[in-house]
């Protein structure tokens, strides 16, 4: 573990600051702090046995508070010590004991299988999943390889800078002005991030500091635009650019991919197509009667114009889901009135922390404490529910009620509407409309801090469950004949979620598009390879959602380590095009369908944007992510036909 050295900085602090520190601080990673500091795990011993998180930025471990209190006396006497002895190198844990903290940290028992790749989350080796070489390549050979990238977001980042490591010549595309995909382009009041932020972030630049727990956009934004220079991408970007369509030339063993900017449009060769254009990024806006006739503003949140003064205004928001549940409290705050449309209700976690900005000690043990920072990024991923987590999972035998699929999930409801309560207060009428009678976990959970609930109670605020019926020039009727005036109508109605790399059109052997390939059930093996579309890889592909552990920064460092491993492959082994065997891309969509349709997505009691047209689950991914982090480790030669380069 020589990388833990490089991590510590000389503290100055006095007892009192210190002291204040250790108050600030998660418990866990501050116990992990001390292990590195004293060199021995008596702390984890006098700790005990820990619990499972209750919830995302749980760091007590449900250590009782008495205990806890003497945790942290004994955790702040172990610093001033390093501190008066001149912070010496930090202690290394053995395997055996680095098992030991992940086990503490985790509040249960992993499977062995997870420690090469908590290591890998710890990253005190460095970063683990750069790219290298296996043999000897010349600049002449990756010259060969042009890739082109859709998409300058997370995923695309993430693969840019493995191309960059390889030397693999690359341009990424961007239809935005900037870099940031979802977060350049969602930017309506209220809007952050519902994954710590800590967490929510690439592995490999882990110096931000972070102001709050869960980042609000502009911090999000501000994120990539450093990444891309931090990470040296500036230069192949093209901004404000589309691929149009990209076509298959089987006699060159190349895309003709066909972009349009500004300046008109062009068609240009590359090698290897890279689809990281993500699933929530094409709005979804029903089309509602007379929509034409209404004379105020009509806006998506995705969409949301700079300067629109929505103070002293009468408001509706359609939809009740994750962004109505950040925008609504904005709005009522200001509006002359805002009315919601909500279809169904949703579950949502009321988050005890979700608004709370990071403490001062926080950022200081973050900032001075060897290994804190690690630890207490490692945690927030909760890998204590990594695999099927029991309230997801339908119970055939369940015969309980048609409120939940099982006894865990029963439970889940219990807690969730607990939560829900709370927030609405003593309103009745509102518990009815607001809480669902479906179960738990069938459609997206939300996250909150029940803000939402709480202004529905407000006399500016109207809830109507009637549905939307027809616009008029001044406002909507509902399904029941009230009209509900407005000056501006927010669709907050989520995005064509299923509609997988749309507007592109993609043209594979034998001029099939891949909308006519999939049809109803978009599929790729690992959501990453399709069979007939050579050299095409797509990130946050087909059944690669994440329902209920990690986010999409751990997917899209496994997507781009995977691909990246395709083209080393390739360069490797002088191959001109590599495509997934037909029966390798079966057979794993028969895996993913049989596993899937144990989990509550499945489940017929409501709809969701995980479902394709059939009521078939097409969007998640029902694996652990270890289970998808080996597999995408590396390509198997085994799973592809591969097309040997002609000789020059």
């Amino acid at each position: 573990m020589p990388g833990l050295t490089d991590l510590r900085q000389p503290i100055g602090a006095c007892d009192a600051e210190i002291d204040a520190a250790v108050a600030d601080a998660g418990l866990l990673p501050l116990l992990m702090s001390v292990v590195h500091i004293t060199g021995s795990l008596d702390i984890l011993v006098e700790a005990g046995r820990t619990q499972r998180p209750q919830y995302s930025t749980d760091l007590s471990g449900s250590i009782a508070p008495e205990r806890a209190g003497l945790l942290r006396k004994r955790a702040a006497k172990a610093i001033r010590t390093w501190r008066n002895a001149d912070c010496p190198p930090p202690y290394e844990p053995s395997e055996d004991e680095l098992r030991q903290m992940i086990d503490t940290l985790a509040g249960k028992l992993l499977d062995p299988a997870y420690e090469t790749l908590l290591a890998e989350e710890l990253g005190f080796n460095g970063d683990a999943r750069d790219f290298h070489w296996d043999k000897p390549v010349t600049g002449e050979q990756t010259a060969r390889l042009p890739v082109i990238i859709v998409g300058a977001g997370l995923s695309g980042i993430v693969m840019g800078y493995r191309l960059s490591q390889a030397g693999i010549p690359f341009t990424i595309v961007e239809k935005n002005s900037g870099p940031g995909g979802t977060w350049f382009e969602n930017r309506f009041p209220g809007a952050r991030v519902d994954v710590p932020s800590h967490c929510y972030s690439f592995s490999f630049i882990r110096d931000k500091r972070w102001p709050d727990l869960f980042s609000a956009w502009p911090v999000l934004r501000a994120y990539f635009t450093d990444a891309v220079e931090q990470l040296g991408l500036r230069e192949h970007i093209r901004y404000e650019a589309e691929i149009v369509r990209g076509v298959y030339d089987e006699a060159a063993k190349n895309w003709q991919v066909t972009l349009r900017s500004k300046s008109g449009e062009e068609t240009l060769p590359f090698a290897a197509l890279v689809s990281a254009v993500g699933q929530l990024n094409r709005p979804l806006i029903p089309h509602i009667d007379g929509e034409e006739t209404f004379a105020g503003v009509r806006v998506h949140t995705s969409r949301w114009p700079e300067g629109l003064e929505y103070a002293g205004k009468k408001v509706i928001v359609i939809g009740t889901a994750a962004t109505a549940l950040q925008i609504v409290p904005e709005l009522a705050r200001d509006a002359a009135h805002l009315t919601v449309f909500q279809r169904s209700p949703t579950w949502v976690f009321v988050h005890p922390e979700y608004r709370r900005a990071i403490r001062p000690g926080e950022q200081w043990a973050i900032d001075y404490l060897p290994g804190y920072a690690r630890w207490y990024r490692t945690i927030l991923y909760n890998w204590a529910l990594d695999g099927a987590p029991d309230y997801m999972i339908i119970d055939p035998d369940w015969t309980g009620g048609a409120q939940a699929v099982s006894a865990a999930n029963d439970a889940a409801r219990i807690r969730l509407t607990n939560g829900m309560k709370a927030a609405i207060g003593d309103h009745p009428e509102l518990h009815e409309k607001l809480i669902p009678t479906y179960p738990p976990y069938v459609k997206r959970p939300n996250l909150g801090d029940g803000g939402f609930f709480r202004v529905m109670s407000q006399p500016n605020v109207t809830l109507c469950t009637e549905g939307v019926a027809r616009f008029t020039k001044s406002g909507i009727f509902d399904a029941t004949g009230v009209h509900h005036e407005a000056d501006i109508v927010v669709y907050a109605t989520g995005f064509r979620a299923l509609e997988y790399l749309a507007p592109m059109q993609i043209i594979g052997r034998d001029g099939q598009t891949i909308t006519e390939f999939w049809d109803d059930e978009p599929r790729a093996y690992l959501g990453i390879t399709v069979p007939n579309f050579p050299n095409l890889f797509l990130m946050y592909g087909p059944g690669t959602n994440l329902g209920f552990n990690g986010n999409l920064f751990f997917n899209a460092e496994c997507q781009a380590r995977y691909i990246s491993g395709c083209l080393k492959w390739m360069v490797e082994e002088k191959l001109a095009a590599v495509e997934v065997k037909p029966e390798v891309y079966a057979g794993y969509a028969g895996k993913i369908d049989e596993a899937l349709a144990h989990f509550t997505w499945s489940h017929g009691g409501a709809g969701s944007w995980y479902k394709n047209k059939s009521g078939k689950v097409i969007a998640n991914s029902p694996w652990p992510l270890v289970r998808y982090w080996d597999w995408t480790r590396a390509p198997d030669p085994a799973d592809f036909n591969a097309t040997p380069a002609m000789a020059v």
